[in-house]
């Protein structure tokens, strides 16, 4: 299964999070608001089976971080718990 990206990363006087296939741009006037619903949405990814990535850029549009989060095991839909079952 590909990971879903989530990306936060600044656009004019805004940051935003986008990336995911079905979501709305969200903007934020705080970079550290915009991230923690990144994270925020990728945890809710993983509880109904789905690997979520969050990627960080900065002002100048480096990436200065990515958090990897896994499906959960025990989520039917989850590939991995099918295989074990």
């Amino acid at each position: 299964m590909n990971d879903t990206l989530l990306k936060v990363h600044r656009v004019g006087a805004a940051w935003m999070v986008d990336g995911a296939q079905g979501l709305e741009p969200l903007l934020f006037l705080s970079g550290a608001k915009a991230e923690a619903q990144a994270h925020a949405l990728a945890r809710g990814l993983v509880q109904v089976g789905g690997d979520a990535r969050v990627a960080v850029h900065d002002r100048a549009q480096q990436l200065v971080g990515t958090f990897r989060y896994f499906a959960d095991e025990k989520t039917p839909s989850s590939g991995r718990a099918a295989a074990q079952a």
